[in-house]
């Protein structure tokens, strides 16, 4: 007996320095002040369940997910110029750690740009996702986003009103909605240009309906009257049908992208049109597009949120930093976007203090300030997602040097681009 006791007690011993060893190889979960349970493979498990890369772990990852084909290409590449840009001057660090860009391309299909949107956040683990452009993407992705675990979007160009049915407390618009745009612009065509009689003509679009009412809103109470509004395939190059129906009028409103702009403009000079130009967006005619109207593209007044012809050093260092990377090209609206979707997230990760769990992010976005190359930019909530408030800009085509440009002539300061 003594001695199968004594056998006994030694395989126990055995088997628990066994255990003890086996264990030994994995270090034990710590939970954080906030909640989270930060295992050693680096994860944090928030208390809701969601899991993001610890602070002194991984790369953040953000995405663009945006139709690099179709008929938004030149913006979407456009925009990435922004991103890159905005990532190469932080070092391609955020919050001390590594950011790994990626991209998607959906083709501005609304279908195809949930399935990347998908595939990046349950494939790649992304924590923050731009774009995409196109409304009605934006809006199919960003309804995609909140059964996903709510990760913050943030939308580079304005939006329409009808995707704030979609915006489920986590799409950052800092540009502002569409009505607003159009309301701004048609108040300074009616009051301060004196235009009073617009003829109308846009892409058949959900933005170019938000920018029209905006526009009659605004043009409205200076004593203006739009007598005649026609709304085109977005795929029309040949706008000669409509061109020769006009009525005679002090102006001519339109909003026709893409592909479609420098058409639209040769054609109305063709026609020999005299009616000045005025268009709700001049990030539609970036100076490529100008310097290919020539003559033609000059004294055009437009609305924006940037223009490079800014004066202030933030603008300065912008502009050198892209132009590093794309010699003698000067920036665009759609680039400048880029660059505050990235410094967004950016400033809110300080306040975070790093930590990428989509609710403290989402918090600490909602009501940050931050000074961009076109000013001030604060966020605030408005209905169900957070729009900036801005300086909004009237500029007009002018000669400057070699090249065609949009100067700003009016500042509207510090306005809620909200509807």
């Amino acid at each position: 007996m003594g001695r199968r006791l004594l056998m006994v007690m030694l395989l126990t011993a055995l088997g628990v320095c066994l255990l003890a060893v086996a264990c030994g190889t994995e270090e034990p979960a710590t939970t954080t002040a906030g909640g989270a349970v930060t295992t050693a493979g680096g994860t944090e498990t928030t208390a809701g369940g969601t899991e993001t890369t610890a602070a002194a772990g991984g790369p953040i990852k953000m995405a663009f997910d945006e139709g690099f084909t179709g008929f938004m290409a030149f913006d979407a590449e456009q925009c990435e110029k922004g991103i890159l840009t905005g990532l190469a001057m932080l070092e391609n660090q955020m919050a001390g750690r590594p950011v790994e860009y990626l991209k998607a391309d959906n083709g501005s299909d609304p279908v195809v740009a949930v399935d990347k949107a998908r595939q990046l956040v349950e494939s790649d683990g992304i924590n923050y996702m731009i774009g995409p452009l196109f409304s009605p993407a934006t809006q199919a992705v960003t309804d995609y986003l909140a059964k996903a675990g709510g990760i913050p979007q943030c939308s580079l160009m304005g939006q329409p009103s009808d995707n704030l049915q979609t915006a489920n407390k986590l799409a950052f618009i800092p540009a502002g909605l569409y009505g607003s745009w159009g309301y701004y612009f048609g108040r300074y065509v009616s009051q301060e240009l004196g235009y009073k009689t617009a003829n109308c003509i846009n892409y058949e679009d959900t933005a170019a309906y938000n920018l029209q009412s905006g526009f009659e809103r605004g043009f409205a109470e200076g004593g203006g009257q739009v007598v005649s509004v026609n709304y085109v395939p977005m795929d029309t190059v040949d706008f000669s049908a409509y061109l020769s129906t006009l009525k005679p009028a002090d102006c001519t409103y339109f909003w026709i992208i893409g592909n479609g702009s420098v058409p639209f403009v040769k054609q109305c000079h063709d026609y020999g049109l005299t009616a000045p130009l005025v268009v709700p967006m001049a990030n539609n005619f970036v100076e490529e597009q100008l310097a290919d109207l020539g003559e033609a593209g000059l004294g055009i007044v437009g609305c924006d949120i940037y223009t490079p012809l800014l004066e202030n050093p933030l603008n300065a260092e912008y502009t050198a930093a892209y132009q590093k990377l794309y010699p003698d090209e000067p920036p665009s609206t759609q680039s400048y976007t880029g660059w505050v979707a990235v410094m967004l997230y950016k400033e809110a990760l300080k306040l975070t203090g790093g930590d990428t769990t989509p609710a403290k992010v989402i918090e600490a976005m909602s009501t940050i300030s931050i000074d961009t190359p076109a000013g001030k930019v604060t966020m605030s909530p408005y209905k169900d997602a957070y729009i900036g408030t801005r300086d909004f800009f009237i500029v007009t085509t002018e000669q400057v040097g070699d090249n065609i440009s949009w100067r700003p002539v009016h500042t509207y300061e510090q306005v809620l681009l909200g509807e």
